[in-house]
């Protein structure tokens, strides 16, 4: 009795799998019922979850036109949410389908940092964060500080316009310092005594303060400038004229000849 049990369980078996297998229909057309057969995998980065590499892009999705492909210079977390705004803006709505489109917008060195990450380690934005942020936090280049801006300093041949120009193109490079620090940085840079003795006339506590009187103080030395210099023109003009028409005076010439002979 119990042979005859363990044979017909064993022919059940051998049914269930042949059940399994594909049986074409007349024709030679298979039916759908009884295919079994293992899908294959899905395209994409091993490191994303089945899930991820199976999130489907949305008809009306486009892809962010104006984002730089990431390549480790720059800050990743801000970097990762520029492109989850971008991807959101483009019509996609769900997490799974923007972590899957990050490949094609990552640089040839962060993609193949991405391609080598152990199987299935992000599921979702919180884990691609995490370890995006993790490997490229200490490779991105960070602002400067205090002493970084203190090293810009005013050119001998530079005037004092372009030298405010430049030291405040400078200090956006530096988010995080103090307006006491760019106030001293500045100071401590320009060549322009005028300047600092106008500076040190009274306390200045924001940036904004000094660059506006730094400023209008390089307006009114232009506009000085420009008076003297066009006074000096004219005078040397009346010279140069007075010199020419003396040139051209019969009288002076014989009077010049005369006093050459002697």
């Amino acid at each position: 009795m119990d042979v005859r049990a363990t044979l017909e369980a064993r022919r059940r078996e051998r049914d269930e799998a042949e059940s399994r297998r594909y049986r074409p229909r007349r024709g030679g057309r298979y039916d759908p019922d009884h295919d079994r057969s293992t899908s294959p995998e899905a395209p994409g980065p091993r490191v994303f979850s089945e899930a991820i590499r199976r999130a489907k892009f949305p008809a009306q999705f486009r892809q962010p036109a104006n984002l730089t492909k990431y390549s480790g210079d720059t800050n990743p977390e801000l970097w990762l949410a520029d492109y989850r705004l971008a991807c959101q803006l483009g019509g996609a709505d769900d997490d799974l389908l923007i972590i899957r489109n990050l490949p094609l917008h990552l640089a040839d060195t962060a993609r193949a940092w991405l391609e080598h990450l152990p199987d299935r380690m992000i599921h979702d934005w919180a884990d691609l964060v995490k370890i995006f942020v993790g490997n490229f936090q200490g490779t991105y280049v960070r602002p400067g500080n205090s002493w970084d801006l203190r090293s810009c300093r005013q050119k001998p041949d530079e005037s004092l316009r372009d030298f405010i120009r430049r030291f405040s193109k400078q200090c956006t490079e530096f988010p995080n310092i103090t307006d006491s620090d760019v106030i001293g940085a500045f100071i401590s840079g320009t060549t322009c005594k005028e300047l600092v003795h106008e500076l040190g006339r009274k306390t200045h506590t924001s940036t904004s303060q000094l660059l506006d009187i730094a400023t209008n103080f390089a307006s009114g030395e232009e506009a000085v400038g420009a008076i003297f210099s066009d006074g000096a023109a004219k005078e040397k003009q009346k010279a140069e004229a007075a010199e020419a028409s003396g040139s051209c005076d019969p009288k002076k010439k014989k009077k010049g000849r005369k006093e050459k002979q002697g």
